[in-house]
């Protein structure tokens, strides 16, 4: 029985891992929508694409004729929800990125939590449930750290498989690097010492093999960034950061079109605790939606 469940386990790991995670920058056409090959892997020996809507919005795990790809037309994507949003959100490098939707909204708000790294057992389940038992079933976007994961993954399981959330994942880095005793302008990605690309790439490789699709979105650790960072999202990693101007626990009161931002992990439950006195109230007022609908017509 024990060497059955060994073979299962063994025959899973398998068939996630992937190797040569690598970026990729080209282009193809689907039903007259434009498609972007973002990133490129092998996986069970063959080669694998992560690839982008550049209508909604959505990524897609894709094995594709190489044949159909073809070099990316810089006029053909601009015109394209996706670069409008990408470029609009990497001007904002004082904010860490767009902190509200760029589009006229009808009581909409839209729910963030970062999974930093954390020593604290367990996340902001009983949050979750709260939320989900006033409001059913909610769309929500985590950011989420590699460090958080690899100290946390039967809360990550428990997490994926909620059947009461609809999840956006978001990039939240590899190491999520900081140190208290340094200067915002020298830490988090700003450090000296950070590997942009190691960062940026390894945390989605993590999520694809555990199963998950990684988004289209990025959040800086302390919502920190220069202009040189967020140059590398819009040029070489065709990623779209987020920032908030609800972070709860600054005290940042939600209204329509709003970024909130709680933390998941345990290290903040203030904001856990003010945003679940205020459910009653906002549940009444607004609706939660995807982040994907905060950026498309």
């Amino acid at each position: 029985m024990l060497k059955t469940i060994f073979l299962v386990l063994c025959a899973g790991l398998h068939l996630f891992a992937l190797e040569n995670y690598t970026l990729d920058a080209r282009q193809f056409w689907k039903d007259k929508t434009l498609f972007l090959v973002i990133r490129r892997f092998e996986q069970n020996d063959r080669i694998r694409y992560l690839t982008l809507n550049t209508q909604t919005l959505q990524t897609q795990l894709m094995n594709l004729d190489e044949s159909m790809l073809e070099p990316i037309a810089p006029r053909a994507l601009a015109q394209t929800p996706f670069a409008q949003t990408l470029n609009a959100a990497t001007a904002l490098w004082q904010k860490g990125g767009i902190d509200h939707a760029s589009r006229r909204l009808d009581a909409t708000l839209f729910l963030t939590m970062d999974l930093c790294p954390s020593s604290k057992k367990g996340y902001e389940s009983e949050f979750l449930r709260t939320l989900t038992r006033q409001n059913g079933k909610t769309p929500i976007a985590v950011a989420i750290s590699s460090a958080w994961l690899e100290h946390h993954e039967a809360e990550f399981e428990a997490l994926r498989n909620d059947p009461n959330l609809s999840i956006t994942w978001v990039n939240h880095t590899h190491t999520h690097f900081y140190d208290r005793a340094l200067p915002d302008r020298k830490n988090f990605m700003l450090h000296q010492g950070t590997d942009v690309q190691a960062e940026i790439l390894n945390v989605e490789q993590r999520l694809i093999e555990k199963g998950v699709t990684p988004s289209v979105f990025f959040r800086f650790p302390g919502l920190i960034a220069d202009e040189r960072l967020m140059r590398a999202l819009r040029e070489h990693y065709f990623l779209i950061p987020l920032s908030a101007d609800a972070w709860i626990a600054k005290n940042q009161r939600p209204e329509n079109g709003s970024l909130i931002l709680i933390h998941g992990n345990k290290n903040e439950p203030l904001g856990i605790d003010m945003l679940e006195h205020m459910l009653p109230d906002l549940l009444k007022r607004y609706r939660f939606q995807a982040i994907e609908e905060a950026f498309v017509p």
